[in-house]
């Protein structure tokens, strides 16, 4: 298989894995009250699942968001792909967890939750500990992909 092709399809698959292992148990512990209930602050600005057909119509589109943000990133990648495999296990976890976390996250250029530009622009409901949750969810979000996708890649490496 074409190495391109086979490190896309490994990080759009640790895209997904790393959403479903912390997103979804992130939404129900940590989260779940800033999007449902009497104190929900998203809903002021995001389609929750109080809005069943926005809600429905974001499901329908919440994977291949998922995938062309997944292949959004991984094209950086292909970019730098030479460098990146000489470099160290613990830089090319910094590098991934950097990309999505920092430039995904912290400075990505919107006013989004969990962005400098959202702490700045963002309604007054939209507290400065809900940004840090946020970003935190970014953090180890990254931080599980990386691995699950260097795990692939030194896996793919070891078989050669």
């Amino acid at each position: 298989m074409n190495p391109k092709i086979k490190i896309t399809i490994q990080f759009i698959f640790s895209h997904l894995l790393a959403y479903l292992l912390v997103s979804i148990p992130y939404f129900q512990f940590v989260m779940k009250g800033y999007y449902e209930g009497d104190s929900a602050v998203f809903p002021l600005f995001l389609v929750t699942s109080v809005d069943g057909a926005a809600w429905t119509r974001a499901m329908t589109w919440l994977l291949p968001a998922l995938i062309f943000q997944a292949l959004l990133m991984v094209s950086f990648i292909h970019i730098i792909w030479d460098w990146f495999q000489t470099q160290s296990f613990s830089k090319q976890m910094f590098v991934l967890v950097w990309m999505r976390t920092v430039i995904g996250g912290l400075a990505a250029i919107s006013p989004a939750v969990g962005s400098l530009e959202g702490m700045v622009f963002m309604i007054s409901e939209i507290t400065f500990s809900i940004h840090l949750y946020v970003l935190f969810e970014i953090f180890l979000q990254s931080l599980v992909q990386a691995g699950i996708f260097l795990w692939f890649v030194r896996r793919a490496s070891e078989q050669k």
